[in-house]
C-alpha cells in the first residue's frame, strides 16, 4: 500500500486504552434475554436452524444478534449499527491495526467489502468463506494464468502460502519481500541454482523473469523472454558473473539495445519517433528480461500507455477536472488497445501521430460499413477525413464529435448560421441534432436523408402520421409530401411553411388566386381551413356559422333578438363569396340577392312598407342582413316617427 493511502485507515485504529471497554460493550451478548425476557430468536425462530449450520459466526453462535443489528420495534428491518467494514472491525480490531501498517491491501478490504469473500452469519467453509479457498480467488483472478502446463509448487498448497489475504507488508499482498519469500524454498547458494542462472548471484527480483504462479515451460519463465536471457547469455548486456559488480551494464538505455538492434538506430533516432524511442528510453516501455506481454512490454498494454497519456473519461488516472455527462469514448482507446491504431516506435513517412496505416483509410478498417454500399457519401467520410468531425479518443459529446453537431455542420454548410436567425425553426435543427434526419456518413437518399418523405417526419410526429392515414384528408398530406408545404430547417413563416399560406395553396388551387384588394384574413387559407384535412366539408376548421363569427361579430342579436335565418343556419355562402368577399353580391347592396328569398316586386314592397316603394338596392339602408332586435331586422337606432310606425311626416304618400 502506498504511503498516501494510509490515512484512510486511521479511523480503524482504536486507542489501546479504549479497546477493552469497547469490546466489553460491543461484542458481548446482553444475556439470554432482553429486559422483557425475550431474545431475537423468540420472534425469529426460523433463523435458529438456518444460521446454525456449518461454520457459524461467533456472535450468531451465542445468539448475540444485537452485537451487529439494532433492536427494532414498530419499524421492522435488520438494521446494522454501522455499515461495511466498520461493523467487522468492532470485533476484529487486530485487522484495523495491522492494515493501517500494511504496504498493500486486498482490494475488497480496501473498499471495506468484507462480504465479497465472507459470509456474515454462517457458511459451509472455514473462515466463513463463500466458496472453497482455492476457488474463491478465481472469482476475481483469471484461473488460466494459474493453471498452465507447469504450476509453481506453492500453488498446490493454496494462495496463502505466499500471500496474505487482507493486507501485507510487501507489494502484491506478499507475506514478506520477494527475496526472502523465494529463499524459503530456493537456496541461491545451491550449485544447480547458480548454473541455471549462468553463475550470476541472483538475489530477489525473481519475478523479473519467472511467472510466479504457472507457465508453459518447466523453468516457469514468463511467456515472452528476451533472447539473450533465454540463452542465458547475460554477459551480452551485463558484466561477467565474477566481476565486482556482476549486474553492471556496459552501456545505458538505447545505446545498449542498439548493440543488437543496430538496424533500428537511424529510424528510431528520428524526431518523428515516439518520444521515449527518440530519447532512447527503451525501458520506459520494455522490460529487459521477460514479460507475460508481447513485445516484452513492461506491463499490460491496456495500462502501459496510460502511464504517460492521460484522458478524462478512461484510464487509471483520476481526472483533473469534472467530467461532463453525455460524453463518448473510442472503444479501442478506452480498452487500452492503443496498438489497434498506433505503432509503438515510429510510423511510416507521411503518417503523423504514430498511426499504423494511412489516415484516410485507418478508420475504415473497423468502420467500413459507414459508407459501404451507399449511393451518397458525405465528403469527409468518403475522403477518409474522419478527424474533421471526430475526436480520436474521447469527446464531451456523443459519437466522438469534435464539436457540438450544429457548430460542426455549420463549418461547411453556411446556410446553418443564416437559417438560425429565422423565427420558425425545426426543433432537431435548432438543437443541433442534425443526425436525427441525416446520416452523417452515407445514405441511399439525396441530402443524406435517413428515411424518405413522411417516414422521416413520423419518427418525431407520430400522432400526425396516424392522422395522415384517416379518410378525408388533404391529398399532399395523405401522400406524405411534407416537403411541398414545409421547409426542413427554418422559415420566416410559422410552422416551417415554405411561403405564406395563401401563396402555398394557390400553387395547387389556382382558381382561388388571391386578388390584391382581398382582406388579409381571407388571404390566409389556414384561418378557415385545416391544412392537413379533417372530417369537415372543404376541411373547414369549424362548421358555419361558428367559423365566420370567430372573426365577424354578426351574431349579437341571435340570443337576444331575431337572427336572419340563412345566417343563423350557417348558409353564409348563399350571400358571400368567402374567397373574394370584395366581389360578393352582398357587398354591392344587390337587391337581387334578397330577391332569392323575398318578393321584391314594387307591389310587394309597397304593401310591406306602408305604401312606400323603396328604391332598388336599398334593403341594407334599413335592415341588418344577419339579425336585429325584432323580426323586422331593422337597424337598432331609428328615427322617432319611424320607430313609432309613422312614416307620413317624411313620406306624405305613405299610409
Amino acid at each position: 500500500m502506498s504511503p498516501e493511502r494510509k490515512p484512510m485507515w486511521r479511523w480503524l485504529m482504536v486507542p489501546a486504552a479504549l479497546a477493552g471497554m469497547f469490546m466489553m460493550f460491543a461484542c458481548t451478548s446482553p444475556g439470554p434475554g432482553s429486559r422483557d425476557g425475550k431474545t431475537c430468536l423468540d420472534c425469529h425462530e426460523q433463523y435458529r436452524n438456518q444460521f446454525n449450520q456449518g461454520v457459524v459466526h461467533q456472535p450468531v453462535a451465542r445468539g448475540d444478534c444485537a452485537g451487529c443489528h439494532r433492536r427494532h420495534g414498530l419499524i421492522g428491518g435488520a438494521f446494522l449499527h454501522v455499515e461495511g467494514a466498520r461493523m467487522c472491525f468492532r470485533c476484529h480490531q487486530e485487522f484495523a491495526q495491522n492494515l493501517a501498517q500494511a504496504r498493500s491491501l486486498h482490494p475488497p478490504v480496501e473498499q471495506g467489502n468484507c462480504r465479497q469473500c465472507h459470509e456474515h452469519h454462517n457458511g459451509p467453509y472455514a473462515d466463513l468463506l463463500k466458496t472453497p479457498e482455492k476457488e474463491l480467488c478465481f472469482t476475481c483472478h483469471d484461473a488460466a494464468l494459474f493453471t498452465r502446463a507447469f504450476v509453481h509448487k506453492p500453488m498446490e498448497d493454496g494462495c496463502r502460502t505466499c500471500h496474505s489475504t487482507h493486507g501485507a507488508p510487501a507489494a502484491a499482498l506478499l507475506q514478506e519481500e520477494e527475496q526472502g519469500l523465494c529463499a524459503r524454498c530456493h537456496s541461491v547458494s545451491d550449485r544447480d541454482f547458480k548454473q541455471a542462472h549462468a553463475d550470476y548471484p541472483v538475489v530477489g527480483t525473481c519475478s523479473d523473469c519467472h511467472a510466479v504462479h504457472s507457465a508453459d515451460n518447466a523453468a516457469l519463465l514468463k511467456s515472452h523472454t528476451h533472447q539473450p536471457m533465454a540463452e542465458r547469455n547475460c554477459v551480452s548486456c551485463h558484466s561477467s558473473p565474477n566481476a565486482p559488480a556482476p549486474f553492471a551494464l556496459d552501456q545505458r538505455d538505447s545505446a545498449l539495445c542498439y548493440e543488437c538492434h543496430q538496424d533500428r538506430r537511424a529510424s528510431f533516432s528520428s524526431p518523428d519517433a515516439h518520444a521515449p524511442v527518440a530519447e532512447g528510453k527503451c525501458e520506459s516501455c520494455h522490460t529487459p528480461h521477460a514479460s507475460e506481454h508481447g513485445g516484452l512490454s513492461r506491463t499490460s498494454p491496456d495500462k502501459l500507455c496510460f502511464e504517460c497519456h492521460q484522458f478524462t473519461r478512461f484510464g487509471p488516472q483520476p481526472p483533473d477536472q469534472e467530467v461532463l455527462a453525455g460524453g463518448s469514448t473510442h472503444a479501442p482507446a478506452r480498452d487500452g488497445d492503443c496498438l489497434g491504431c498506433h505503432v509503438p516506435h515510429i510510423a511510416e513517412a507521411g503518417r503523423g501521430t504514430l498511426l499504423s496505416s494511412d489516415p484516410d483509410s485507418l478508420c475504415f478498417d473497423c468502420h467500413r460499413e459507414q459508407t459501404a454500399n451507399k449511393r451518397v457519401a458525405h465528403q469527409p467520410a468518403r475522403d477518409g477525413d474522419c478527424l474533421f468531425c471526430h475526436a480520436p479518443h474521447e469527446s464531451d459529446g456523443p459519437g466522438l464529435l469534435a464539436k457540438p453537431q450544429r457548430h460542426l455542420c455549420a463549418e461547411c454548410h453556411e446556410f446553418v448560421e443564416e437559417t438560425l436567425g429565422l423565427p420558425s425553426l425545426h426543433r432537431p435543427f435548432v438543437s443541433g441534432d442534425c443526425s436525427s434526419c441525416h446520416n452523417p456518413h452515407g445514405a441511399n437518399l439525396k441530402n443524406l436523408l435517413r428515411r424518405r418523405g413522411a417516414d422521416s417526419c413520423a419518427e418525431c410526429h407520430g400522432t400526425i402520421e396516424t392522422e395522415r392515414k384517416l379518410a378525408n384528408r388533404h391529398q399532399p398530406f395523405t401522400e406524405g409530401r411534407c416537403d411541398l408545404c414545409h421547409l426542413p430547417h427554418g422559415s420566416s413563416e410559422a410552422f416551417l411553411l415554405a411561403g405564406s399560406a395563401g401563396e402555398l395553396c394557390i400553387d395547387c388551387h389556382g382558381e382561388y388566386r388571391v386578388k390584391p384588394d382581398t382582406p388579409e384574413a381571407h388571404a390566409n387559407c389556414t384561418v378557415c381551413h385545416h391544412a392537413h384535412g379533417n372530417g369537415e366539408p372543404n376541411f373547414q376548421i369549424r362548421e358555419q356559422p361558428g367559423l365566420c363569427v370567430d372573426c365577424h361579430e354578426v351574431n349579437r342579436y341571435w340570443s337576444d333578438g331575431v337572427g336572419h335565418a340563412p345566417a343563423v343556419n350557417g348558409e353564409c355562402s348563399r350571400c358571400h363569396d368567402t374567397h373574394a368577399p370584395q366581389d360578393s353580391p352582398a357587398g354591392k347592396r344587390n337587391v337581387a340577392l334578397c330577391a332569392q328569398c323575398h318578393d321584391t316586386s314594387a307591389r310587394a314592397l309597397a304593401q310591406s312598407h306602408r305604401g312606400i316603394k323603396p328604391g332598388p338596392e336599398s334593403c341594407l339602408t334599413c335592415h341588418d342582413p344577419h339579425g336585429g332586435p325584432d323580426a323586422s331586422l331593422t337597424l337598432p337606432i331609428k328615427h322617432a316617427p319611424f320607430s313609432e310606425g309613422n312614416c307620413t311626416p317624411c313620406h306624405p304618400g305613405g299610409l
